[in-house]
């Protein structure tokens, strides 16, 4: 397989000094009862997923849409919200992308994890959980880890995240994916108080896995 340069993490990470993120963990997801719509390009090796607008009741992490593109040399996933006015006017909380590359394997291999204004991971998993190993690990930097980041769009008015992974052999290895994206808002930065009970969002469902998206060259 290709091996890129590594792709420059931006937005949350940046401003990682205020350091108040939550545990994506800490609470049960509910189901959500949105929709999906699979666009037929997947064949190509891109596909679009969209949820149902207005499905939560707090609108700054409510999904909009999800896009995969599976190429050869790297994964990318783009998540789009409804957008905010002000520049980084983001809530509390945290986008989950999970992974799922193996087939005759329950559950998810990988998932992206980035807790705004604290922190941003790319890790494998068990059971659903995130599993923190020394190839994919910050400080010291693991042998993977800067193959590994997230774009966002260039006002960074929270309209668009899109979590990128370089393939090459040895750390991650993938052909066909699918993906499962839930978001959790668990306060308001400004001002800051937190949510009596996490509001949760999920593509279509609370661990449901879009179509397999092919690899293309």
């Amino acid at each position: 397989m290709k091996t890129t340069p590594a792709v420059p993490l931006v937005g949350a990470i940046a401003l990682a000094i205020l350091g108040i993120a939550p545990n994506v963990h800490a609470a049960e997801a509910p189901v959500s009862h949105s929709r999906t719509e699979s666009v037929t390009a997947a064949q190509l090796g891109r596909a679009s997923f969209a949820d149902d607008s207005a499905d939560v009741r707090k609108p700054k992490l409510d999904i909009r849409e999800v896009r995969v593109v599976n190429r050869a040399d790297r994964l990318r996933v783009r998540v789009s919200f409804p957008g905010v006015a002000e520049t980084y006017a983001f809530p509390t909380g945290a986008v989950i992308v999970h992974l799922d590359i193996d087939e005759s394997r329950d559950g998810p291999e990988y998932g992206h994890f980035m807790d705004f204004w604290s922190d941003y991971r790319f890790a494998p998993t068990t059971d659903w959980a995130e599993q923190r190993v020394r190839a994919w690990s910050h400080s010291p930097e693991g042998r993977c880890v800067a193959d590994a980041g997230v774009r966002s769009d260039k006002q960074s008015r929270l309209r668009w995240f899109e979590y990128v992974v370089v393939k090459r052999d040895g750390c991650f290895e993938a052909d066909d994916v699918r993906v499962a994206v839930s978001t959790v808002n668990t306060g308001e930065l400004r001002p800051f108080r937190e949510y009596r009970r996490p509001v949760w969002d999920h593509l279509t469902a609370r661990r449901a896995w879009t179509p397999w998206v092919p690899q293309t060259d």
